[in-house]
């Protein structure tokens, strides 16, 4: 009875989670900004996101590819989590 209860309960968490969450994703040609990385401690005035980057290639759901704003392609691949939509 009680695992029938927490089944049911976590269900409904679920849906309603899924209900809230908007997909993020970006096409080819959209500009971002990503996240910067950091390799030491960051002040809070330090800047947290870099300069925006144009999306070249989308491999997946989650992967992009980049180019700066000068077009050198950046060496790796970034997930949607470490970039943001720009707004212009």
């Amino acid at each position: 009875m009680a695992e029938r209860r927490v089944h049911i309960y976590k269900s409904k968490m679920a849906r309603a989670y899924d209900n809230k969450v908007r997909p993020r994703g970006f096409k080819e040609g959209d500009l971002v900004l990503r996240k910067t990385e950091s390799a030491g401690p960051v002040g809070k005035q330090d800047a947290k996101w870099d300069d925006p980057y144009v999306v070249t290639e989308v491999i997946g759901p989650g992967p992009y590819r980049l180019k700066s704003g000068d077009g050198k392609p950046l060496p790796r691949t970034w997930n949607v989590k470490n970039l943001k939509k720009y707004y212009v």
